[in-house]
This record gives structure tokens, C-alpha cells and sequence, in this order.
């Protein structure tokens, strides 16, 4: 019999006060969901550490050159990384970048504590197997799940939106190893996906992709582009947290 390992619910918010959304002033958003230890939300700010990384194209066509201006928001499941992501989120916000990631946390379409299964052993690739779905060798944990669906409803949609060029924008990364599609249909079912611009991700088939193109077909105003993408470039790349004094 496996043993589970419960994790505490994690807090939601930047601040104590429940009625402010972290997301208020914030034109562009950038949702990343499987984040591991950061590094394609670190490829939107610091592109220049990452030469040729596929995702890049994706985040100038979405949000243009002014990136750093760009909230983004992480989910990641595994608590393996939660002192690295911690670390990492520190840095973001000394560099002024607006960046929350939620520790230990993981996606789905339900709110309630859920069995997580991470990779002992599999350290050198940051564990980048853990998943919501069982599998050979992986070691079931407990932990806290969002309904994707409800969160975006109350943060991203609800924002208070600043003025400015262009109309705001919101682009979405999934990698949760097989929970993706689960993920996209319930965005789907509830209205919310044509909310989104652009979703990339790698654990979503030909058929799946084609399904969602038929039922764009006949929609006038959905426009989401849904793009497969597997970028796995630097992976296991952990450059140091530098700053310079403008940033202290």
C-alpha cells in the first residue's frame, strides 16, 4: 500500500485581503500552466538567455516587444520545486516583472485536494513526468487543484484592465502530462476558451486539435489559436539570479 504525503493549501492571493485581484492592473497575461521551475516564463522576460527557444515567436506575435510589461501567473504541482520557484518568483518581482506562481498546486477541473504523482529518481529532468495521471515508479502525493475554469472567471476576466494600445492580451501555456485535453474541453464547454488567444502545448493529438478546429468553424467570433509546441529547450538550464542595482 503507497503511502500519500499531504501538501497545505496553498494561498491565493498576494495579500491578506480577499478582495483584491492580483491581476488588476495588468493589460497582457500570461498563464503557465505546469510551470516546473520557471523556465518559459523566464524565456518571456529574459529572452536573450535563451537563444532560439521555439516559444519565443509565440510570445512577440501575442504580446509584442514590450514583454517585461507582462503578468504572468504559474501553476506547478510538484513540491520538489517549491524552494527554486520561490527563489525564482523573488527575483521576478525585484526586476519589477509581475509574476505569481502557485506552489503545489495543480489544474484541473474540480477544487479539491487530488492525488499528484511525482518521479523519484527522475531529479536530473526536474521530474518533468509528475503528473495527475498514476504511472510506473511514480510516488502519489496530496494536493490542492483549482477549477481552471472558475479561477479564470474571477482573475483573468475580472481584472481591472489599464488603458492602452492594442487590446489586452492573454496567452496560455499546458503541460500537465496527459490532463491537458481534460483541461482544454472544460475551458471549451464553459465559454471561457475564446476568452484566450493563444493556448501551446505538446499533450494534445491531431484528432484533438482537428475537433477543436471543426467547432471553430462554425463560430464567428472565436479566434483562439490553439498551437502544438514542445519546447523542452534548456530545461534543466538554471542560470543564476543576477541583479543590478537599479533592481535593489
Amino acid at each position: 500500500m503507497q503511502t500519500r504525503i499531504h501538501v497545505k493549501q496553498p494561498n491565493f492571493q498576494f495579500s491578506d485581503d480577499s478582495q483584491q485581484n492580483l491581476l488588476d492592473g495588468c493589460r497582457d497575461v500570461y498563464i503557465d500552466i505546469g510551470t516546473n521551475i520557471g523556465i518559459q516564463i523566464r524565456k518571456l522576460y529574459e529572452p536573450n538567455l535563451y537563444p532560439n527557444a521555439p516559444v519565443l515567436p509565440l510570445f512577440k506575435m501575442v504580446f509584442g516587444h514590450n514583454l517585461t510589461k507582462v503578468c504572468s501567473i504559474g501553476f506547478e504541482a510538484n513540491p520538489l520545486h517549491d524552494n527554486y520557484l520561490k527563489e525564482f518568483e523573488n527575483y521576478c518581482l525585484k526586476k519589477h516583472w509581475r509574476v505569481k506562481i502557485f506552489k503545489s498546486t495543480a489544474v484541473s477541473i474540480i477544487e479539491k485536494n487530488l492525488s499528484f504523482y511525482t518521479e523519484p529518481g527522475n531529479e536530473v529532468n526536474n521530474q518533468w513526468g509528475a503528473s495527475l495521471l498514476a504511472g510506473n515508479g511514480r510516488k502519489p502525493i496530496i494536493v490542492p487543484s483549482i477549477d481552471i475554469v472558475s479561477w479564470i472567471k474571477r482573475t483573468v476576466l475580472n481584472r481591472k484592465i489599464p488603458p492602452g494600445f492594442g487590446p489586452p492580451r492573454i496567452l496560455m501555456k499546458t503541460d500537465i502530462e496527459g490532463h491537458d485535453p481534460t483541461v482544454i474541453a472544460h475551458l471549451v464547454l464553459s465559454g471561457i476558451y475564446c476568452s484566450i488567444n493563444l493556448i501551446y502545448g505538446e499533450h494534445f493529438n491531431d484528432a484533438f486539435q482537428k475537433t477543436i478546429s471543426v467547432l471553430q468553424q462554425y463560430s464567428n467570433s472565436c479566434k483562439t489559436k490553439l498551437v502544438y509546441l514542445d519546447d523542452e529547450s534548456y530545461f534543466n538550464q538554471r542560470f543564476p539570479f543576477i541583479l543590478d542595482n537599479s533592481a535593489n
